[in-house]
């Protein structure tokens, strides 16, 4: 990958900058006062009403985080959704 980061002039993450957002994240996760219990418990909540209204939604998949920002505190759902096949 080498190559194309430097393509792209992407920056390699040292160390310390992976450390940082790894306190960050466990810091957002105190103040928020959500514990990894809860937080599985809100994705299979989140997956369940999902999938009732996107059929195309891939429940197994669906990643929910805590992001910090600088303003404020994120919490963000990715949800793949499966391609359907287009008939002619």
């Amino acid at each position: 990958m080498g190559f194309f980061d430097n393509l792209f002039r992407r920056e390699r993450q040292t160390s310390a900058q992976i450390a940082k957002e790894r306190l960050l994240t466990v810091l957002v996760h105190d103040r928020v006062k959500l514990t990894p219990e809860m937080m599985a418990q809100m994705k299979t909540e989140l997956s369940e009403v999902i999938a009732r209204y996107v059929p195309e939604a891939e429940p197994g998949e669906i990643e929910v985080t805590l992001l910090h920002g600088e303003s404020s505190d994120y919490l963000k759902a990715d949800i793949p959704l499966r391609r359907s096949k287009i008939s002619h």
